[in-house]
Order: structure tokens, then C-alpha cells, then sequence
């Protein structure tokens, strides 16, 4: 019974999609970019920094002249005062 109304009812044609102007266009491609970069960024960080730690544990740690250098760095530049 539904089918007999829908096949005597009238057929309308959907409405045309209107074309968007070159400013909505680029709105929407830098909308895609932002979110494509967003969440590039949430899985690259994270990955990133378990490398960095995996180098470091492989590489067994800090090696002391690099220690030393940063000792160094940071007590010239703040002269000496914690």
C-alpha cells in the first residue's frame, strides 16, 4: 500500500546545487588542510618522541660530555646563579 502512494505521488526534481564561489571553495580546502594537520600532527608527535626514547634507551643514555656541555651552556648564560 505505502509503495502505490509513493509511485502515484508526482516526481519533483531534486533543487540544483548552487556553485560555490572561489572564496568558499578555498574556506573549504583550507578547512580540510587544517583538520588533515591536525591530526598528522596527533600521530607524528607522539611517534616522533617514542623514537627520540627508543635512540636514547639504544644509545644507553646521555653521554657525559653532553651533560657537561649543558652544565656549561646553562651556567653562562645565567652566569653562574641557579
Amino acid at each position: 500500500m505505502a509503495n502505490q502512494n509513493l509511485a502515484n505521488q508526482p516526481q519533483t526534481p531534486a533543487p540544483a546545487k548552487q556553485k560555490l564561489s572561489w572564496g568558499e571553495k578555498r574556506d573549504r580546502r583550507r578547512r580540510r588542510r587544517k583538520v588533515f594537520e591536525e591530526v598528522l600532527g596527533w600521530i607524528l608527535v607522539p611517534a616522533l618522541i617514542y623514537i627520540a626514547y627508543l635512540i636514547f634507551q639504544a644509545v644507553g643514555g646521555i653521554p657525559k660530555e653532553l651533560q657537561d656541555f649543558a652544565v656549561e651552556v646553562f651556567n653562562t648564560v645565567t652566569g653562574g646563579r641557579l
